[in-house]
């Protein structure tokens, strides 16, 4: 708050200067109020945990009054010395503040504390009770509050003090209890519609008439700011008065009949949230809501409780947000999460309770869920870098900006981060420069297995297929899907029983086969093509990678087979590759390797989705 200092009392060399209460004159059954100047005491406060400076958007602060009393119970002395008889008029004393906010055209009067006393012994009352002077205020608008101080006395009934404070304090019946539960007194931009008329009043009521009695004193100072906050560093200031009660002539202030009633003390409060718990590190915990449990959150204003949906609904705010739009319609929801977080700004919620409101408003709709996928769906599904783009692109930019999702990250909310989103895509790049070796062999060889033309068929094997042991044009082939004739369809019988010499054309590779062994055997192109085109291939799937095949490169794709194949049904293909060339082929069951179980965990990988509604044809 920024608090103007006006006092242009001089100071002399007395130590201190008390403003004097009731000014009585030569009886010395009198009793004054008198008050010191106020002192400030100073604290600090810091930013909140994970955040670096203190930026006016993570507090509100609100500023209460409150007396300390440290007088002596005078009624077990029989009022003798803290209220004798009297032989004038009433006596009368108090201490009215001037509370106003200029940017929330927020104002108020409000009592401090109010001595009455008359004729009688033991005929007076001291009435300070804790009074809440603002609303909670976000630090931002907070620190624009400013605070005056008026003390009354009157030694008659010149001034009429008690009712003056009457007055002021019907026409300042503010929101005062506040917190979760209890309901939320706050005040913002929009909330200033709640007490305008009850600020109307209080100007119209407490604006005291002067008197120019000499038996009449009053005294206005403006006082010190309560908070203030630059980077790092943060300050409350409490203000203290001390409050005397003088008997028996009321200016021997260092005598013994001079006695403190008491401190009153003008602090402010500071929150971080006031719709959400706190951790123990003072950071708001938003997990574990819905948007319409948040909405149910009690707020108080002059017109009586109303709940946060409602506020928000009944609010004349010109962006007035739809709470119900179509939620599959990006562009509409994203429209209204901006207006929500323009209503909840000037409603006056900080940075945690506005991004709470508007995650869980968001939470219904897809793309949000989309653009705030964990880390380990996007690995465990291996997302594709497009699909991941695609996420990435609708982030409701037109609603929340970096600092937005830090906060709600910061409160334990899962969303993701512009870091979040970087280490998502750069691992899904990586991933695919794994796949692109893979896509490339499957593509390849896909092309042979469609092809019906065997000639055809040998030639593109070719380049394809390479061994250490044989080199260019020959593969490993190896067989674990059961007797099904694989050695007939490598050495298919001789048409003619005795062909002319010309015509016999014998393969060294052909010519060693045997019943092949487990470890297999090195075939030919040509040989791995009468392969082919003896399965009489029907379906095929596209490739994944081989479950667990310990750092090589291979893949596995799922076949079925036409009516009259050597195979009934079909199976699976796996294929080992390096350097572009296939090196092993090995005939599978689909069960090979967990492999059902992998599409059961991993339903989409390296762009590959295989319907279970296959793997059915294979059983």
């Amino acid at each position: 708050m920024t608090i103007r200092h006006n006092l242009s009392i001089k100071i002399t060399s007395v130590k201190f200067i008390l403003v004097v209460g009731t000014l009585l004159s030569g009886c010395a059954s009198t009793r004054q109020i008198v008050l010191d100047h106020p002192s400030t005491q100073v604290s600090q406060f810091q930013p909140l945990q994970g955040f670096q400076v203190i930026d006016g958007d993570d507090y509100y602060v609100r500023l209460i009054s409150e007396f300390d009393f440290k007088g002596e119970n005078v009624l077990k002395n029989g009022c003798t010395n803290m209220a004798p008889s009297y032989e004038k008029g009433d006596l009368s004393a108090a201490l009215i503040y001037s509370v106003r906010n200029e940017a929330l055209k927020f104002s108020r009067e409000a009592t401090g504390f109010l001595y009455q006393a008359t004729t009688g012994k033991c005929n007076f009352t001291f009435d300070a009770k804790k009074l809440y002077l603002t609303p909670w205020i976000r630090l931002d608008s907070g620190k624009e509050t400013m605070v005056d101080y008026n003390f009354y006395t009157n030694a008659n009934s010149d001034v009429d003090v008690s009712g003056l404070v009457g007055n002021v304090n019907a026409a300042s019946n503010l929101l005062a209890l506040t917190g979760v539960g209890m309901g939320v007194a706050i005040m913002g931009q929009v909330a200033g519609q709640w007490v305008k008329s009850n600020q109307q009043a209080a100007t119209a009521a407490a604006t005291p008439v002067p008197h120019q009695s000499v038996k009449h004193s009053s005294e206005s100072h403006s006082l010190p700011a309560a908070t203030a906050f630059l980077g790092k560093i943060g300050t409350l200031n409490q203000t203290i008065f001390k409050v005397y009660d003088v008997a028996e002539g009321g200016f021997n202030l260092l005598g013994s009949d001079t006695k403190q009633l008491g401190e009153l003390k003008i602090y402010p409060e500071i929150l971080p949230s006031l719709l959400l718990k706190t951790t123990a590190d003072g950071i708001p915990d938003a997990r574990d809501l819905s948007f319409e449990e948040i909405g149910y959150s009690p707020i108080k204003s002059a017109a009586g409780d109303i709940n946060l949906q409602q506020l928000i609904e009944q609010s004349k705010h010109p962006a007035k947000p739809n709470l119900k739009p179509n939620w599959n319609n990006y562009q509409e929801v994203e429209g209204n999460c901006r207006k929500l977080k323009l209503v909840m700004k000037d409603l006056g919620f900080n940075k945690f309770d506005r991004n709470a409101v508007i995650y869980y408003f968001l939470a219904k709709n897809g793309d949000w869920n989309n653009y705030n996928i964990s880390r380990q769906k996007t690995q465990g599904e291996d997302m594709r870098p497009k699909v991941i783009e695609a996420y990435r692109s609708k982030n409701f930019a037109n609603c929340l900006a970096t600092d937005d999702y830090a906060v709600m990250k910061a409160m334990g909310l899962p969303v993701n981060t512009p870091s979040d989103w970087d280490q998502m895509g750069e691992a899904s790049h990586k991933k695919e420069q794994l796949f692109t070796p893979l896509k490339s062999i499957e593509r390849q060889l896909v092309a042979v297995l469609k092809n019906s033309n065997k000639t055809e068929m040998e030639q593109q094997l070719f380049p394809l297929l390479s061994t250490a042991k044989n080199g260019d044009g020959s593969v490993l082939l190896q067989n674990h899907l059961g007797d099904f004739g694989l050695g007939l369809l490598l050495n298919p019988p001789v048409v003619s029983a005795v062909p002319a010499p010309e015509e016999v054309s014998v393969d060294p590779v052909a010519s060693a086969v045997a019943p092949i062994p487990g470890e297999g055997v090195i075939v030919s192109a040509r040989q791995l093509a009468q392969v082919f085109s003896g399965l009489s291939l029907n379906e095929l799937s596209c490739a994944r990678p081989v479950p667990d095949s310990l750092g090589k490169s291979a893949g596995i794709l799922l076949f079925t087979t036409k009516e009259g194949s050597v195979r009934i049904k079909g199976g699976a293909m796996e294929f080992e590759f390096s350097g572009g060339k296939i090196a092993r082929i090995a005939f599978q069951l689909s069960t090979y390797r967990d492999f059902e179980q992998d599409l059961l965990d991993r339903p989409e990988i390296g762009g590959c989705r295989i319907d279970p509604a296959f793997l059915t044809k294979l059983h």
